[in-house]
């Protein structure tokens, strides 16, 4: 069905002269008796604070309930205004589309749409609408003014300003929550991706005013076919995510996008597709189910041009979550199962030799890389129930080991993810109080896989870590331009120097002068200093020539998954200035 031309991107049509109660055709548009009405209403108060009857243009033909900010007096008062005298502007496009589509669907459920107060106040009510058979011309609107906070209970997922698509983050929020909510209560929602090929180069070259028509057109499109209004976000510049209703067809949806784009004047250089998913999918449990989709749709956002393409995006988006879905079950069944291992490797006193402390590093049966598997878990959301369960690992040994006279301490990493879960500080603090004092063997270790975006956050929970006795030690400093700012923005107690400059500037004044610098910088934070990949003698003597206290690599040992080893037999001898290894 064609949109209206509100909702394909041009203005709102002027508000017109209204349609009174009394005004000739509007008497068969109501109830045709009192008891009629009075039932008519009960039913529609029994969901909302306000009921409406308008025309399709939003003229108010008649209303009634309670009291409310949108009129000085009694809400009959309205009637004979336009319902779009008291939508906030940045909502009035959005208003048309529901409009249009309860003109096509007969019926909407309710939608969060921000009101404008007779102050010029605004706030959010839940705005619902059907046409009845029996009343021609009319649309019944339903109003409830105490709208539910967005995000059903503070799940942290990000909002939109007002007129506005979430954004990659928020959207991969709410998708969480949709996802669960459907599986609870039996909703029939769908998940759409939808590629708009060329659609950010054909706004840049459009004038202002048509651009502007574009993009408001698009995002009041999408917002009025998402779940409760606030359910579509713009990922990319051409690439968006809605969650819907199951009603919502993909080509419907492509069909609407490009008449908005031919109403505004514009040529799209590419084309428009999109990949549909039933979020009623059960072959993973709720929560796995919804990291499954955030992995996909990140992925989806994420993808350079010819990875995710008009003709591949289907095919592409059903790879990714086929994919998505078999990974995490497999890794749901490494942690359940703890189907890994623990491997330690020594951090070496570089003057005398001796242990320092260990590191636990995981290996997983299958994964050719540690890293994979660790950037894999912390894309869908499973690093936290690694974390805490490698914590439990690592204090275990430390358990079977305890009356060693020289039992060492051991730095476990834990994912920047992790640290920054609201609930990490007390799940964390559950986990380690049963082991009493032998938690105080533990170092953590900060790894930064991921882009930490609140320093500030981050620090305060790793300070209240350093007050419960556990010292922090930095990742691959030098790494990248987060790790490098972390310096200044964390207080920690040691920091670890990424390999590549250490192993580079044995040849190259380039990586000297930039170990230098970050050996000056961390020893003015009063930071140790930890050197990676060590594997060759020259590394350790450039590294003790620059005062650097501690070094790790193949040269004192590689990573051995005999704990017994370091915690019994572990030696060193010194011959000729080199670091020799007993076994």
């Amino acid at each position: 069905m064609p949109l209206s031309q509100e909702s394909a991107g041009r203005s709102p049509p002027p508000i017109g002269p209204a349609v009174t109660p009394a005004s000739g055709a509007a008497g068969h548009r109501r109830p045709q008796s009192s008891r009629d009405r009075d039932r008519f209403v009960g039913f529609a108060f029994a969901a909302a604070d306000l009921l409406i009857e308008s025309d399709p243009q939003g003229n108010i033909l008649f209303s009634a309930g309670a009291r409310c900010r949108l009129t000085k007096g009694e809400v009959g008062g309205l009637v004979g205004s336009n319902l779009m005298e008291v939508v906030a502007p940045g909502d009035r496009k959005y208003v048309h589309v529901l409009f249009d589509r309860i003109r096509e669907k007969a019926r909407i459920k309710p939608s969060r749409v921000m009101f404008q107060a007779f102050d010029g106040q605004q706030f959010p009510a839940l705005l619902g609408g059907c046409r009845l058979d029996s009343c021609p011309g009319s649309l019944f609107l339903t109003v409830l003014l105490t709208a539910p906070a967005r995000g059903n209970g503070g799940s942290g997922a990000v909002t939109a300003a007002q007129g506005e698509l979430l954004d990659q983050c928020g959207f991969a929020g709410i998708l969480e929550e949709r996802i669960h909510a459907a599986r609870e209560r039996g909703l029939e929602q769908g998940l759409t991706l939808l590629l708009v090929e060329g659609l950010q180069a054909m706004v840049d070259s459009m004038p202002e005013g048509a651009a502007a028509e574009v993009r408001e057109g698009i995002d009041a499109y999408l917002r009025g076919i998402s779940a409760d209004g606030d359910s579509a976000g713009q990922l990319t510049g051409d690439r968006y995510g809605i969650v819907h209703a199951a009603d919502i067809d993909g080509r419907e949806v492509q069909g609407h996008i490009a008449q908005i784009i031919e109403a505004a004047g514009g040529a799209l250089p590419g084309g428009i597709r999109s990949w549909t998913l039933d979020m009623a999918d059960d072959r993973l449990d709720a929560a796995d189910a919804a990291r499954a989709l955030v992995y996909t749709v990140q992925a989806f956002a994420s993808a350079q041009g010819g990875e995710f393409t008009i003709s591949s995006l289907e095919d592409g988006a059903n790879r990714l979550m086929a994919g998505a879905v078999e990974r995490i079950g497999q890794l749901r069944a490494t942690i359940d199962n703890r189907d890994f291992i623990v491997v330690y490797q020594p951090i070496v006193d570089i003057g005398t030799g001796a242990v320092h402390h260990l590191e636990a590093l995981t290996r997983v049966e299958g994964m050719s890389s540690p890293a994979d598997f660790i950037t894999f878990a912390e894309d869908v959301g499973l690093i936290y129930d690694f974390d805490l369960l490698l914590t439990r690992t690592v204090l275990d040994t430390l358990q079977q080991f305890r009356k060693e006279p020289k039992l060492p301490d051991v730095a476990i990493n834990l994912s920047a993810k992790t640290l920054m879960s609201p609930i990490f500080f007390k799940q964390f603090q559950s986990v380690v109080a049963p082991y009493g004092d032998l938690a105080s063997k533990l170092l953590i270790e900060v790894t930064e896989t991921v882009v930490v975006t609140d320093i500030a956050k981050l620090n305060e929970v790793l300070q209240k870590l350093r007050e419960s006795g556990f010292r922090i030690c930095l990742d691959d400093v030098g790494a990248g331009s987060t790790s490098f700012q972390s310096l200044y923005g964390i207080q920690a107690d040691y920091a670890k120097i990424d390999g590549k400059f250490v192993r580079g500037a044995v040849n190259s004044p380039r990586d000297m002068a930039m170990l230098r610098s970050m050996v000056d910088v961390c020893r003015q934070l009063g930071l140790e200093l930890i050197g990676e990949q060590v594997e060759e003698t020259v590394h350790a003597e450039l590294l003790n020539g620059l005062g650097v206290s501690f070094a790790q690599g193949f040269l004192f040992s590689r990573p051995s998954s005999d704990f017994a080893y370091f915690a019994k037999d572990w030696s060193k001898v010194r011959s000729g200035g080199k670091v020799l290894l007993k076994g």
